[in-house]
């Protein structure tokens, strides 16, 4: 009785941890194109065997993966229950199979973009909904 009593007066965190969880996936795709964009001056042979596109997507496919994963330790420090964490990023799943097949298949970005948009509202309402 007296962890739900605590348990609901404690502040909600979930804001802030999606704000640095956005924050730390932003740094993820940087880094990724960064990495590309060095891998590609230092052969000068002309090796460019990845296409662009797939370049960048894997790069969205780091920051989507950066994204959860900062999100679950931000949300287990805050709720301290590794089973509370876990159905805080269930929601947010499905934007790493979207960027995993993007990655694969050729789906433009600005697709990819648009259903991020549409969809992480949603997530979002059922990350805060986790209590």
């Amino acid at each position: 009785m007296k962890k739900r009593k605590q348990r609901e007066n404690m502040p909600d965190s979930t804001p802030t941890a999606v704000a640095v969880a956005s924050l730390v996936a932003g740094t993820a795709i940087w880094a990724g194109e960064i990495i590309y964009s060095n891998i590609r001056d230092a052969d000068p042979s002309g090796g460019h065997d990845i296409p662009l596109w797939r370049a960048h997507m894997s790069s969205a496919c780091a920051g989507s993966v950066a994204f959860v994963v900062a999100l679950f330790i931000l949300e287990k420090l805050g709720k301290k229950s590794k089973l509370m964490a876990w159905r805080s990023v269930l929601p947010w799943l499905p934007i790493i199979a979207l960027t995993i097949l993007a990655t694969l298949f050729h789906i433009p970005i600005y697709l990819v973009i648009l259903a991020i948009a549409f969809y992480s509202p949603w997530a979002y309402s059922k990350t805060r909904a986790v209590r």
